[in-house]
């Protein structure tokens, strides 16, 4: 599963580890036939996991800038890269690859599919149907 994610978001080699520790977290969150379609934090805390948080590894992140860190005009976030959960709190682990340092933040905004040309040729092809269709009747007079 680590080499399929790394592989498929073209994340490179030297986040191995964090790729692991990401599967690690996700799998712990995955229902399990052994222990009765149960997921072993289910057995470990006695409640049933929240997944709404969970993201795709490898993903583009924006993660904001705290206030003390920013001036008036400059940028309010910077491109980081996903690399997994923090365990003592709700918070992301992020690389930012242009200061090459490892971020967690919380205050995030993800792009989890990036759009490639075909995506955009689909959705400008959608709009041409929807404007050749006839919304409306010519009146001849």
């Amino acid at each position: 599963m680590v080499c399929s994610m790394m592989f498929f978001k073209n994340v490179k080699l030297m986040f191995w580890a964090d790729a692991v520790l990401c599967v690690v977290y996700v799998k712990n969150r995955c229902p399990s036939n052994t222990i009765r379609n149960k997921t072993p934090y289910e057995m470990w805390y006695g409640h049933i996991p929240s997944v709404k948080h969970l993201r795709v590894f490898g993903s583009t992140f924006y993660a904001l800038i705290p206030k003390v860190h920013r001036n008036k005009l400059g940028a309010r976030s910077h491109k980081c890269i996903f690399l997994g959960y923090v365990n003592t709190s709700k918070a992301y682990c992020l690389y930012d690859e242009i200061n090459k340092k490892f971020v967690v933040s919380r205050d995030v905004i993800f792009l989890e599919s990036s759009k490639t040309d075909n995506v955009i040729e689909q959705q400008l092809d959608r709009l041409d149907r929807f404007t050749n269709a006839k919304s409306f009747q010519e009146f001849d007079n």
